[in-house]
């Protein structure tokens, strides 16, 4: 009996190791055949090991670059040499005909993300490269070169961070095909849970207050969100009324209604917070209504000066009615 169970020990050890190179192997050709299932069988009818498919078999039969899986489309290829990159550097490769990948050597170790800025869509290969961050050479947008992820506004979306592979000095990377036709991504974010009844309320919708509703989504909050905006409108890009005048709001605007609306932000537009109750913790609206509120974030902004010059003629209400435009 002891001979058996030290025989079964191994047979499962080395079952579960080679699923983990089933696994390793699947990641360098998405083609292969998965085995894991016929291995999850053996552990469960010929060894008295029932497996669920949540098992660590399974688990590890499906371990990859960060939010992806098997069903998805993946493109793959040779984009470059690894000693076409020096230290420091960022290069910009095609990924056979889908799209392009920026590749970064640092600290010996190569990374591969979308190839455009994410705000304005700057080719970052002209980026300047700092300490484990890439930062954009047209505003500024910062990127972990790691994670892709954006640190440093403006911007909201961060950069897909593909998986990269070196043998015998070919770099082959590894991407979503729908991640290299769009170069941006979300980072993941949580929804309200009806059992949580904390309310974190934001004051102004601009873009602070914006950033601040996705960062709290980003890191976990789960209450209560809304935003309230002295503005008719949702949070929308105030640095393009400068250059565009004849578009329509929509294409303005930072995010859809409808994303707000998958992550569980509520808004109440055009209307003015006029007061704030720390001691009962309430905030009181022009219309008359009250929120009581946990957190409080107060992002208002500022109104610009009017210059005193005989002559200048401000115009209300030119294409948005709550802006004055000189």
């Amino acid at each position: 009996l002891r001979y058996k169970q030290q025989s079964n020990a191994m047979l499962r050890n080395f079952l579960l190791r080679f699923a983990s190179f089933e696994s390793a192997n699947r990641l360098r050709s998405p083609h292969s055949k998965p085995v894991s299932a016929l291995v999850t069988l053996i552990l469960s009818n010929k060894m008295g090991c029932p497996l669920s498919t949540s098992s660590k078999v399974l688990q590890i039969s499906k371990k990859g670059p960060p939010n992806m899986t098997e069903s998805e489309e993946y493109v793959e290829d040779v984009v470059c040499k690894s000693s076409d990159v020096q230290e420091n550097e960022a290069k910009v490769f095609d990924l056979r005909d889908v799209g392009k990948v920026l590749v970064v050597r640092q600290k010996g170790k190569l990374s591969a993300l979308g190839a455009k800025c994410t705000h304005y869509g700057a080719p970052l290969q002209s980026s300047a490269v700092g300490d484990g961050r890439l930062r954009c050479q047209w505003h500024g947008a910062c990127f972990n070169i790691a994670t892709g992820d954006i640190e440093d506004f403006p911007g909201l979306d961060s950069l897909p961070c593909y998986q990269v592979s070196v043998q015998d000095d070919n770099v082959t990377v590894r991407a979503r095909r729908s991640e290299l036709e769009s170069n941006k991504r979300i980072k993941s974010m949580s929804k309200r849970d009806p059992n949580n009844n904390q309310h974190f309320v934001i004051i102004g919708g601009g873009p602070s207050g914006a950033v601040c509703a996705e960062t709290l989504r980003q890191e976990g909050f789960q209450g209560k969100l809304t935003v309230v905006a002295k503005e008719r409108y949702l949070p929308y890009d105030r640095i393009k009324l400068s250059k565009v005048m004849d578009v329509p709001i929509e294409n303005l605007q930072l995010r859809a209604s409808s994303f707000y609306a998958t992550y569980d932000i509520d808004f109440i537009l055009d209307c003015e917070a006029t007061k704030i109750d720390l001691d009962h913790k309430q905030i009181s609206l022009k219309d008359g209504r009250s929120l009581n509120y946990d957190r409080v974030y107060v992002a208002t902004g500022s109104s610009p000066r009017k210059a005193d010059i005989p002559g200048m003629m401000v115009l209300k209400g030119f294409l948005h009615p709550n802006h004055n435009t000189l």
